[in-house]
């Protein structure tokens, strides 16, 4: 693959464009499978397996984690998922293999397919149920409750979404609802605020909450987290000690990675950085699948790299930046970061993170530093 950096570990995203019913806030790429010829399907798992095939024999490695998401990944059945996983996995096992799957769709059937599945990603959402329907969610709390049992006693990692700042909502729904999922123990959440993107029926018939009510949700929400032994790792996601999602952390360190599936983003490269995208519909992808190449330049690259670092705790590896980029983090930076709040930030030799403060206004921030490059 032309641009890919074989000395660097490499991660495969694999995307399920099919779900039951599409969620009134999801602006992913995904169609209810009732929308659709269901010989798509099928056509699409095969597709999806020769393209696997084919990176398989290019890069001739184990993939350093697998990710399959959605859409609903769980509405392709065991025997589906299973195909998939072997064949993402014929170079060896990955260290961390991820399905993504709503509540509805969990059983313990599930623990079949460990080990080839190592971590399980739930979108619980929200444990009351207007809220839900609210979302237009096909689970309800009785589904949620049901599939968090089933996890709790698996042989996976896994974790759990909640989602806070719902027009209508509380500030107490929202901590019952990390109370509730946190009884049953996950080794890990993400807890964003709803997002409200362009061509959603959510966007259509309501406007977000302000911007001190929804820092209210997060305040609320993160000391709850905190209080309950999670560690706030990224801006949106919480873990108990060594819980940490390994395939995020490769988006977030711009680390390399391939997608299938429509829609599906590629990233690959080092220094510089070629982002690519598969064909954008079901009918396109399967017609003909085909990856739209972007070559990045090294500022380009470098302002990836600041968006994606930065919403961790763990910040910028000053020394890991001079090599990747090769100039001084603290000489390029040095006047963006003294119009930060030193609240905002921690700074040591060799390290810069953002605090929770930060995290509040990190698009200021990355905004600063970016008018350096």
């Amino acid at each position: 693959m032309k641009g890919l950096d074989y000395s660097k570990p490499l991660s495969l995203y694999i995307h399920v464009p099919f779900c039951t019913r599409k969620c009134d806030y999801c602006a992913f790429y995904s169609v209810p499978l009732s929308s659709v010829d269901r010989s798509w399907m099928e056509k699409y798992v095969s597709l999806l397996l020769a393209e696997i095939d084919a990176l398989n024999k290019d890069y001739g490695k184990p993939y350093k984690t697998v990710f399959v998401g959605g859409g609903n990944p769980g509405i392709l059945g065991l025997v589906n998922i299973r195909r998939i996983l072997e064949k993402a996995q014929e170079n060896g096992r990955s260290e961390e293999v991820t399905l993504e799957i709503n509540p509805e769709n969990v059983s313990k059937e599930i623990y079949s397919l460990y080990p080839l599945l190592t971590r399980v990603s739930v979108g619980i959402q929200s444990m009351d149920d207007d809220v839900l329907a609210h979302l237009g969610r096909n689970a309800r709390r009785k589904d949620n409750l049901r599939a968090l049992s089933i996890l709790s006693e698996s042989p996976f990692r896994w974790n759990a979404d909640i989602i806070t700042a719902v027009p209508g909502e509380s500030v107490e729904t929202t901590i019952e609802d990390i109370k509730s999922v946190a009884s049953y123990n996950p080794g890990h959440i993400s807890f964003y605020c709803l997002t409200f993107e362009e061509g959603t029926p959510l966007i259509e018939r309501e406007r977000p909450i302000g911007e001190d009510e929804e820092a209210l949700f997060l305040e609320k929400g993160w000391e709850k987290l905190r209080e309950l032994g999670y560690e706030h790792y990224e801006v949106s996601n919480f873990s108990k000690e060594g819980e940490r999602c390994l395939h995020n952390q490769v988006y977030w360190k711009l680390g390399q990675y391939v997608g299938f599936g429509p829609g599906a983003e590629s990233s690959i490269g080092y220094s510089t950085v070629t982002s690519m995208r598969e064909k954008e519909s079901i009918a396109e992808y399967l017609s003909e699948p085909e990856l739209k190449c972007t070559p990045l330049s090294l500022s380009e690259t470098e302002e990836e790299f600041l968006l994606s670092s930065l919403r961790t705790k763990d910040g910028i590896d000053k020394a890991e930046y001079e090599r990747r980029f090769g100039h001084s983090f603290d000489t390029l930076y040095r006047d963006a970061i003294e119009r930060i709040e030193k609240q905002s930030y921690i700074e040591t030799e060799t390290t810069f993170s953002l605090t929770e403060k930060g995290f509040m206004t990190l698009d200021w921030i990355i905004l600063q530093m970016a008018m350096g490059l």
